[in-house]
């Protein structure tokens, strides 16, 4: 069974369904709330994967994650990093990101080229439905950092550093009515993730299963497009 590392940085931005769906292709998980007092470790700690949520930016134990996620690199752990723990991520290899007032629901992202040949995006569809809510939008990735998907409008959504580090700025994990429990997105925006949130389900689970048997150590070549 595969391990993954969670760090849990808000209670209401937990794994969402994507636990499931890492569940359901064996990887178990050992989650830390640093906002119910738990330390955030120093390193993955013989984890097989690390997963860090959103809600990390401006907290205590900021700093502590960001060593984290720096030693997941540095080790080749495979990591998934949500939300602001992405910008995070690129933050703490050079990247920027600044303030941004674009308004919170729904977007389609398209894959880049450079994704073809990544093991975790390649074989997903060419567009990607996410959900866009976060304050900051990040403005550069760090030199060394592979734009796997982004907006028609330049955002960079979608990135790895390294072998095994993905960050991704939007959302896929939450459903339309824990969107709606989070007080951020009007009527009109609910509406709309409501009509692609079948496309959300059946672009992401394949996603994420797919990090599951990357932690679980598998290499092998796989299919050019989700079946």
């Amino acid at each position: 069974m595969t391990t993954a590392l969670v760090i849990e940085n808000d209670p209401a931005e937990g794994l969402g369904r994507a636990g499931e769906w890492l569940a359901e292709a064996g990887m178990e998980f050992d989650v830390r709330r640093p906002h119910a007092g738990d330390e955030v470790p120093g390193s993955p700690g013989g984890h097989e994967a690390v997963i860090a949520l959103g809600g990390s930016h401006g907290r205590e134990w900021t700093g502590d994650l960001t060593g984290l996620l720096e030693c997941a690199v540095a080790d080749s752990t495979p990591m998934l990093a949500l939300g602001a723990s992405a910008t995070l991520l690129a933050e703490a290899f050079g990247g920027t990101a600044e303030a941004s007032e674009e308004p919170n629901g729904p977007r389609m992202l398209a894959k880049r080229d450079a994704a073809g040949r990544d093991p975790l995006f390649g074989p997903a569809p060419m567009t990607l439905d996410v959900i866009r809510w976060r304050p900051l939008e990040l403005a550069s990735l760090p030199e060394k950092a592979m734009l796997l998907a982004g907006s028609p409008y330049g955002s960079l959504d979608v990135f790895r550093i390294r072998e095994a580090a993905w960050g991704v700025q939007s959302h896929f994990e939450f459903t339309v009515e824990q969107l709606a429990g989070f007080g951020v997105f009007d009527e009109t925006a609910l509406a709309k993730a409501a009509d692609v949130d079948g496309h959300i389900v059946e672009t992401w689970c394949p996603i994420m299963q797919r990090f599951a048997r990357i932690a679980a150590g598998e290499r092998r070549s796989l299919p050019v497009v989700d079946a």
